[in-house]
This record gives structure tokens, sequence and C-alpha cells, in this order.
């Protein structure tokens, strides 16, 4: 059976639910560019594909002065390589198609035995689909770790954008103050662990970890990606503890080249360019 990671996965920013949840947000969509308008000039980006071929044309035309380019595999020409990524360089991807025993068996041992001792737990309750119940723990998780997180607006609209491709779980300790839940948008048989998070430093993470991937077999996907974890190559000290618990389930690493960008003030001038016979 072909591995995880080698198994072909089309980014979930690539899909009509991420471009309509683009467009809810005020980007403009051309294709798999996202343009933003900033006053007279744009701004675009291109993530996780290959450049359409009229992507030069279409950067012209709505005048874009600066483009972020995240590919797939290898360096763009015309592109200069920065430090700035949009998006994580490198993730871990699950294998879903074995079965949940084996699955399970090839997590690590601390992380099973977590998962085990929270199931055994008669105080731990399971909810489904309480979006609003999330954003309250991620909230809180993220004023206890100093993080930003989009605002409710901009929350509601990724969810009502991909509608029955996202499924949430929250967990509560019943008795107890912790809680912890993750949003997952699923896209091509893949599901994405897009939002996280816990109100307070506990072990149930694994478990709705490991509830969100059955749940996610059960709905068909083929591959769970962890959309992000700790890269060397531009090192961020804050993601070292949670890419710690994800390499806990195992699992095959992919690495993206980072982002490149592409200056161009040619593009102001552009669309005022007169031609003389």
């Amino acid at each position: 059976m072909e591995s995880a990671a080698m198994v072909e996965v089309e980014d979930v920013r690539q899909s009509e639910e991420y471009a309509r949840y683009m467009e809810k947000i005020g980007w403009k969509v051309e294709g798999c560019i996202f343009v933003r308008k900033l006053g007279p000039v744009s701004i675009a980006k291109i993530q996780r594909t290959n450049l359409p071929k009229d992507w030069e044309s279409i950067l012209r035309r709505n005048r874009v002065i600066m483009c972020k380019y995240e590919p797939l595999d290898g360096k763009p020409s015309g592109f200069k390589q920065d430090n700035w990524p949009l998006l994580a360089t490198r993730t871990l991807r699950i294998d879903l198609r074995p079965n949940e025993r084996q699955i399970f068996e090839s997590f690590k041992k601390d992380c099973r035995y977590c998962i085990r001792k929270l199931q055994s737990d008669k105080v731990t309750k399971v909810q489904r689909g309480d979006f609003g119940k999330f954003y309250e723990i991620w909230k809180r998780s993220a004023w206890r770790k100093n993080l930003w997180i989009p605002g409710e607006k901009e929350y509601k609209s990724l969810i009502k954008s991909f509608g029955e491709k996202c499924f949430c779980l929250t967990l509560l300790r019943q008795g107890f103050e912790g809680q912890a839940g993750a949003v997952i948008l699923m896209h091509k048989k893949t599901a994405f662990y897009y939002y996280a998070g816990s109100s307070v430093k506990s072990d149930l993470p694994y478990l709705v970890v490991w509830k969100a991937m059955k749940e996610a077999k059960k709905r068909g996907c083929k591959i769970w990606d962890f959309e992000g974890i700790y890269d060397s190559r531009w090192p961020n000290k804050g993601w070292r503890g949670f890419s710690h618990f994800k390499r806990s389930f195992g699992g095959e690493e992919v690495k993206f080249p980072g982002c490149f960008t592409k200056w161009s003030l040619k593009n102001v001038i552009y669309p005022f360019k007169r031609e003389y016979n």
C-alpha cells in the first residue's frame, strides 16, 4: 500500500469551499489565485498548487504589487524565497486506510496510554457539532497561550462555507475545568486538523484527535493531515510543544519548499500604459 506521504493530496486551500470562504472575508478569487485590493493596488497569494498559465496576466490585470507563492515542490523562477511563510512548511500525515486497531497501535506508547486513560474516565463527555462551544474553548486556549485567532465572524464564514465538509468535536471533563476540541475540514478524502484548542493544559487533546480521526475515517477520509509541525528551516520555538504532541501519533512527515515572493511595481502603471504605433 502506498504510504501516507506518497499519496497525492490536494490541499484544502484549493477547494471550492475554501474559495467561497476567501470571498466572504474580502478576497477576490481568480482560479487558484487569491487577490486582496489595497486602495489602487493589490496583493495576491497562490498556495499549494502549480502556477496557472495565465498567472502573470491575472497579476497585471489586478495591479498586484506583491505575490506570495507557496508551491508543492521546486523553486519557481521569477520569485525570490523569503522568510515569511504563510503556511506551515512541514506537516505530518496519518494513513487512515488501515483498521482502527492498526491505526491506534501505530501511535507512540505515551499517546496510547493517555487515550486509554481518558476513554476509561466516565467524567469525559463528548459533544459533536457544537461549533459555538468550540469557539469558546478556542478563545480561552488562545488567551492562555497569548495567541491570536480569527474573529468570530470570520470563523463562522469558514464553517458556513464548508458546510457538511467540516465537523467539530469537543470534550468536557464533568466536574473539572478542562475542555478541548477541534474543527476538521475535509477535501478529497483528506481530513485537515484545522483548528484546535484546550481551555487548560491537559491530555484531553489526545482523545480529541483520536475521536476526530475515527469520525473522519467514517466519513470516507483516507488521509489525516495535521496542518503543520515545527520546521528547523524556519524555526518557531512556539511550535515545538504541539509538534511533539502531533508526532506522538506517528505518521509520516511531508516537507514543502517554503514561500516565495514576487514584487512588481510595473503592475501599478500597467493599466494606464499607452501603446504607440
